[in-house]
């Protein structure tokens, strides 16, 4: 069952849309400020409660979108810039024995995503969004529309295969 947004919140989105959209813009000028006002929205699904000024409640939201979607950009940067590192044909700067290191990192990573894959959906999806794209367990959850602790249920069940993966390999 999902939770209705209070009315006067759900008025203030409805006519203050341009202006959030404006405010996004002028935050993020290279980023798509539709999406993020979209984002909002999905946000706005989990309030419950009356909001005291709801003009300020949406432009501190549309600002916190921004930023979350900026630390998910760092962090994909971040994370795609040493894969290409690890992946370079002419081994760059690597010594030799780092070979076996890389090959074995690949085993292991290969078997983490048949472990997770083996787990079935959400699990699956819900363990790469948090941990690969670095994306709050609550959002995971309203963009899901499931619970927050259904969200926690599956990250556990993902850590539980991926440390008995551990285990069996260290047997």
């Amino acid at each position: 069952m999902q939770a209705s947004i209070p009315d006067d919140l759900e008025a203030a989105f409805l006519a203050l849309r341009h202006d959030l959209v404006r405010r996004a813009r002028a935050i993020e000028p290279r980023g798509d400020a539709e999406d993020v006002v979209q984002e909002v929205w999905i946000r706005l699904r989990s309030i419950t409660e009356p909001v005291g000024n709801p003009r300020a409640y949406l432009m501190r939201t549309v600002y916190t979108v921004v930023l979350d979607r900026r630390r998910t950009q760092r962090r994909s940067a971040a994370r795609d810039g040493s894969w290409v590192t690890a992946q370079r044909p002419d081994g760059g700067d690597a010594d030799p024995a780092d070979a076996e290191s890389l090959l074995l990192a690949r085993e292991s990573l290969a078997a983490v995503h048949a472990r997770l894959a083996a787990l079935g959906e959400p699990a699956n999806t819900i363990f790469r969004r948090y941990r690969f794209g670095g994306e709050p367990q609550k959002h995971i959850a309203e963009t899901l529309g499931i619970a927050l602790r259904t969200v926690e249920k599956h990250l556990h069940r993902a850590y539980a295969a991926i440390h008995q993966l551990r285990s069996d390999q260290d047997d």
